[in-house]
Order: structure tokens, then C-alpha cells, then sequence
């Protein structure tokens, strides 16, 4: 079990930007140039909902080009991750495949106090198409789509990207639910109140076995595994410390 690595990660129709003013604030010093002073908030928008729709590695394959040198994935519990980590952790979680999802994702608005980033909130729903499996190579049983375990609806995220002068995505984060009590007013969730990967083992009936990436102990020493084995292609939780951005603090 060591190898059970679950990305609290979450990211398209009924969208709607907020603003469309031109972003004016003055940038944190050192970090954004007067091209970004200027970037409007429905330019941001845009590279937004582009993101969410075509390059997270959740709601469709992986788009790097998208991703700044120095992006940073952080959910509610998975994370720091660097750009290496979040792509070789989606790609091995194989989400995208086995899963048709959608962000349903709504209320973008730009952060008048960081002028360039975008929050909005998620409302994961979707099918288990094909076999998955999240741990990694070992044991090699994938979870198979199961009559009446397939439809996946979770609650309410909260999310947030934040673009560098370039316009690509700096920083990613999601996976904080906010409709703790959605299941209890009639929406039909069914993941245990949870989103994301986490959210989706509840759906399929594994939800203990999700819950085991809540525990530090185990995603220490997944991490580590996957550091020193990389035949077992675990995905990782948390990039070494080493390796994270030198911008982000947490």
C-alpha cells in the first residue's frame, strides 16, 4: 500500500467571467512585468478555462507548454509539487484515461489584491470509462468500471490559477471543498463530501483505500518509493523540498 498515492486534484460549461476591466494593479515587486499589469481579466479568463479544459491531466491529457518552468501544483493535501512531479504523477495516475470528467466549473473572477490570478469554483461530475489504476505498477489489478459504481458527482471546490507575465500557469490549486454538507441538500454526491482523486475512490467503493493518502505516514513513505524504485512508477505527493520553486512558501 505504500505505493498508494491519491492527488486531491480538481479542475466548462455554463462559464461566465466576472470582469472584463483591464487589470491595473501594481504587481509584487520583481515578479510581474507591465506587459502583465496590463493583461485584462478576460484574457485571463480565457487562458483559464483553456487550462482547465485541455491541459490539467484530469479533465483531459496533459499540456506542459501551458505550465511555466517554475508552476507549482498544491491541493488540500497533495502538494508542493513542480511542474516534473505534477506531469510524471498525472500521467502515472492515468486519470484522463479512464475517466470522462467535467469541471462544471463557474464564478471566475481575477483577485483584485494578486492581478493575476483567476479563482473559480469546480463541481466534478463524470464516468468511469476504463481500467484504473492510481498506486503505480504493483499490484497490477486495476479498479474496472463496476454497474452502479461509474457516475462520479462530488461537491463544490473552490480552485485557483495565477498566470506568469507570459501567460502561462505559475501556480495550480484545487481540491478544497467547500460544499462540506452539498450531500445532505439533495445534489446526489457520492464521493463522501470529498473531490477530486480522493473523491473518486469513493465513488468506486475503494474509499478506504483513498483514504490512506490522508495519513503523513503513508505519503512519506510512498514518496520515498518512488524516489528510490521507479520500475513501480509511483506517483508522488509532494516534490522533495530541494526541488520545489524557490518562489513558494508555504
Amino acid at each position: 500500500m505504500l505505493s498508494l498515492l491519491v492527488n486531491v486534484f480538481a479542475v466548462h460549461p455554463g462559464r461566465t467571467a466576472i470582469s472584463t476591466l483591464a487589470v491595473r494593479a501594481p504587481p509584487p515587486a520583481g515578479q510581474l512585468s507591465g506587459e502583465a499589469e496590463s493583461t485584462t481579466s478576460e484574457r485571463l479568463v480565457e487562458l483559464t478555462e483553456e487550462f482547465l479544459d485541455t491541459g490539467t491531466g484530469f479533465y483531459s491529457g496533459l499540456r506542459p507548454e501551458l505550465m511555466a518552468e517554475d508552476f507549482v501544483f498544491r491541493g488540500g493535501v497533495v502538494g508542493p509539487l513542480s511542474k516534473t512531479d505534477y506531469c510524471r504523477t498525472m500521467e502515472l495516475l492515468g486519470i484522463a484515461d479512464a475517466w470522462k470528467l467535467e469541471a462544471n466549473a463557474f464564478g471566475f473572477v481575477v483577485d483584485p489584491a494578486e492581478p493575476m490570478t483567476v479563482r473559480f469554483f469546480l463541481r466534478n461530475t463524470g464516468e468511469h470509462v476504463g481500467a484504473w489504476q492510481p498506486w503505480g505498477a504493483v499490484p497490477p489489478i486495476p479498479i474496472k468500471p463496476t454497474p452502479g459504481k461509474t457516475s462520479v458527482v462530488a461537491p463544490t471546490e473552490t480552485g485557483r490559477l495565477c498566470f506568469d507575465a507570459e501567460g502561462k500557469v505559475r501556480h495550480f490549486a484545487t481540491g478544497l471543498v467547500v460544499g462540506k454538507y452539498e450531500a445532505q441538500q439533495g445534489r446526489g454526491i457520492n464521493t463522501n463530501g470529498l473531490g477530486a482523486v480522493l473523491g473518486l475512490f469513493h465513488t468506486v467503493g475503494l474509499g478506504a483505500v483513498g483514504n490512506l493518502a490522508l495519513s503523513q505516514t503513508v505519503r512519506d513513505l510512498s514518496n520515498a518509493a518512488a524516489d528510490r524504485f521507479e520500475a513501480l512508477k509511483i506517483p508522488k505527493t509532494k516534490t522533495n523540498d530541494e526541488d520545489v520553486p524557490g518562489w513558494w512558501r508555504e
